[in-house]
């Protein structure tokens, strides 16, 4: 109101002048030329004065908008990242990273708002330290997808992605890839890795000016720790939260956990010989198809659950065909199969067209093979080879499952 009233005053000012002059004028038979002229010099200076006067307030008025707008934004926007004990983040990460041994200024923290919790997707956790002189940023995010970016490192690779194979994580079997940059400013060097047993994303960061002979994958082995290993009775899915075990003796034994509206179907899946069982918490009547399974497998003479996988609603009910199963939605294109090195379902591929994330643009990965050791190249497809995707997909084969009444 305050800059309104400014502006208003000036205006009035300005009429008052006009006002005042025109009513003081002589007429021009009384006044002579010389008079006429300097009297409209006077007038025009004086409008002129006037009319700089009225644009200077406005000007500071809109600056002052500006800033106070500026203002308002910066006080709106909160700090999504709430500080946690170490604790705390052990409970939203069923295999949790620790600090390396000797490292300082330890600092756990969360992201509630980079969680999905509707998909199953937990918050962020995130782990800061220092060691050897050097600032580390450790991120864990339990039901990531497999090529989820939670590092946040908006920086051009120059190196990488290299493959590499931790030791201590996965029993010494843990695939990882390697990422180092390099420009004006210094290094920047990061390792990813995906636990596919439970579904976790990890990444590890770290800048300097100079990281020049730098062993990122010693610090991550140095993260591994044993004592998080005990988690063996944490529900996976829907069926171990209600039935209260995390491993069944037999197929008929998980039948038998299932209630009412809930569903199973035997399916045979690329990596496998046998026949595994899909069951789901909801089987849509109108075609007897789901949107949502965990898939179980006979491990080590126990059936356990091997993975999950998801299509959205009954729109986009989940597929199979030739072994593979087909799941996305409208954004997304999903494929599963189980990986030969584990036995257990991985993305076979996995393309978003960036519309969910803003990014607006294509991207993922393809894969040939169900083995982590063989390549995964980057899919290089267009929006119109995007589309086609997700139009064949619609032509595969709905999974039927039998629904327990």
């Amino acid at each position: 109101m305050k800059r309104k009233y400014l502006i208003v005053v000036m205006a009035m000012a300005l009429s008052a002048i006009v006002i005042a002059g025109c009513g003081g004028a002589k007429s021009s038979s009384e006044e002579t030329p010389a008079e006429v002229v300097e009297e409209e010099a006077t007038e025009a200076a004086d409008e002129a004065e006037a009319e700089e006067s009225v644009e200077s307030v406005e000007e500071a008025a809109a600056e002052e908008s500006a800033d106070e707008e500026s203002s308002e934004e910066t006080v709106g926007m909160a700090n999504p990242w709430v500080s946690i004990t170490e604790d705390e983040a052990k409970e939203l990460c069923a295999r949790l990273f620790k600090a390396p041994d000797d490292s300082k200024d330890q600092e756990w923290s969360k992201c509630e708002e980079l969680g999905d919790p509707d998909n199953g997707v937990g918050p962020l956790v995130q782990l800061s330290f220092t060691l050897d002189d050097l600032n580390f940023t450790a991120r864990a995010q339990m039901g990531a997808a497999e090529n989820a970016d939670i590092a946040g490192n908006f920086v051009e690779w120059t190196v990488g992605p290299e493959d590499a194979t931790l030791a201590n994580w996965g029993g010494g079997n843990m695939p990882a890839k390697v990422y180092r940059s390099i420009n004006d400013t210094g290094y920047v060097d990061m390792i990813t890795w995906y636990d596919l047993e439970i579904g976790i994303a990890y990444s590890l960061s770290v800048a300097a000016e100079d990281l020049d002979g730098f062993d990122i994958q010693a610090v991550a082995e140095q993260m591994y720790s044993a004592d998080n290993e005990d988690f063996a009775d944490i529900p996976g899915d829907f069926l171990q939260e209600q039935s209260g075990k995390t491993t069944f003796e037999s197929y008929d034994d998980v039948i038998a956990q299932l209630t009412t509206g809930q569903g199973y179907a035997y399916i045979k899946l690329v990596g496998s010989d046998e026949e595994v069982l899909a069951v789901t918490d909801t089987v849509f009547e109108a075609d007897n198809s789901a949107y949502e399974i965990s898939v179980y497998a006979m491990q080590d003479g126990e059936v356990k659950n091997v993975g999950n996988a998801s299509g959205n609603g009954s729109s986009y009910p989940l597929r199979l065909e030739d072994g593979i199963i087909y799941g996305g939605d409208n954004h997304t294109y999903e494929t599963y199969f189980l990986s030969e090195e584990y036995g257990s379902l991985m993305l076979k591929d996995y393309i978003d067209d960036g519309v969910n994330t803003g990014s607006n643009e294509i991207s993922g990965f393809t894969r040939e093979k169900n083995s982590f050791e063989d390549e995964t190249p980057d899919y290089t497809g267009t929006a119109e080879d995007f589309e086609k995707l997700l139009a064949d997909r619609e032509e595969k084969p709905i999974i039927e499952f039998t629904a327990v009444e």
